[in-house]
């Protein structure tokens, strides 16, 4: 099994691990919320939102500081990465109510099927601007671990 499957399958018995009342450890959104957020965040990431030229100005600048210290400083390690740390506000979701979580768990999941099975050798987004595949993947995959963790529902590998 490669080692990107190895990770989607973790990844996925972990989201099925939560529901709908399941408490942060820390943070404000509730369980609903966040996978709204990370469904928000890996939509971005596979630029599926129109962007701004601003935007694309911002993400090879701000966004490549920030690649830089996911990458080299944390090394996808989320435990290291702040907790309650700022997003993009198009990211925040803690303000939204009566979000379906059955329905945001199933496109989180196939999201992430489609971020695995992506095969080109790069992808343009709008927060860290031109990435490699390998990069796409491990951000997309360290930022849904980093809000599993957060719900305590990160299951051991």
């Amino acid at each position: 099994m490669k080692q990107n499957d190895f990770n989607l399958q973790h990844l996925i018995s972990s989201i099925n691990q939560l529901k709908v009342d399941t408490k942060p450890i820390w943070g404000t959104m509730n369980c609903a919320q966040m996978l709204k957020h990370c469904n928000r965040q890996a939509k971005l990431y596979c630029n599926e939102y129109k962007t701004s030229y601003m935007s694309l100005i911002l993400a090879n600048t701000i966004g490549k500081l920030h690649l830089f210290y996911i990458k080299h400083i944390i090394k996808y390690d989320i435990n290291k990465y702040r907790k309650n740390s700022k997003s993009l506000k198009f990211l925040n979701t803690s303000n939204i109510n009566n979000i379906d979580f059955e329905a945001e768990r199933s496109l989180l999941i196939e999201r992430l099927k489609f971020v695995n099975n992506y095969k080109k050798a790069h992808i343009t987004n709008p927060m860290h601007g031109t990435v490699k595949n390998n990069t796409f993947k491990k951000n997309i995959f360290a930022h849904v671990k980093y809000h599993l963790n957060q719900f305590n529902a990160l299951t051991t590998e």
